[in-house]
């Protein structure tokens, strides 16, 4: 199998996760909320504890993400002109999971997710990566930037493009992803 291809299916794979850990928690939420108002019965005692298990999870007894160690100041990516398709793409590469590395973690100065143990940190709001520059689109931090970053090539990536070289963008929704 091509990396190309690996990487694909992992991405897709980290989508579906991430997609099944947000109905998990809309589904947590909403026994929370049926708990506190009184409408679950003690009949309902396994979903209530799927509930305190998942904020024990949330509160630090979750996964955690760590990638691979390698020397990010030798990994080399594809030569895409970023800058000039910004506009188009909408930096989607800067809203999408990306795990630190112990070398990251040794340099200091990346920030992570609290709930989710060294995933790069994201903004609540739009749930862009904390170090893109809104006003630019550049990223702050480029010259520490993770692996992750140092390596990713958007033109295959269904996420991001429909077609590459015809600079047709796949369908975007802006806001918070998983």
């Amino acid at each position: 199998m091509k990396d190309d291809e690996q990487l694909r299916l992992v991405e897709e794979l980290e989508r579906i996760a991430g997609e099944l850990a947000a109905l998990r928690e809309g589904q947590d939420l909403l026994a929370s909320v049926l708990t506190a108002r009184g409408d679950l019965e003690a009949t309902h005692a396994p979903l209530v504890e799927r509930v305190r298990r998942a904020k024990s999870r949330r509160h630090g007894g979750g996964r955690v993400y760590l990638e691979v160690l390698r020397d990010k100041y030798q990994v080399t990516g594809p030569e895409i002109d970023c800058p000039s398709l910004l506009h188009l793409c909408k930096a989607r590469c800067c809203s999408m999971r990306v795990a630190l590395t112990e070398q990251d973690l040794e340099e200091g100065g990346l920030k992570w997710e609290i709930q989710r143990p060294y995933l790069l940190l994201r903004d609540g709001a739009d749930g862009y990566c904390t170090y893109l520059d809104r006003a630019t689109s550049g990223c702050r931090v480029y010259e520490r930037r993770p692996v992750k970053c140092r390596e990713y090539d958007c033109r295959q990536d269904h996420r991001v493009w429909h077609d590459f070289e015809r600079k047709i963008p796949a369908p975007f929704t802006p806001g918070p992803r998983p």
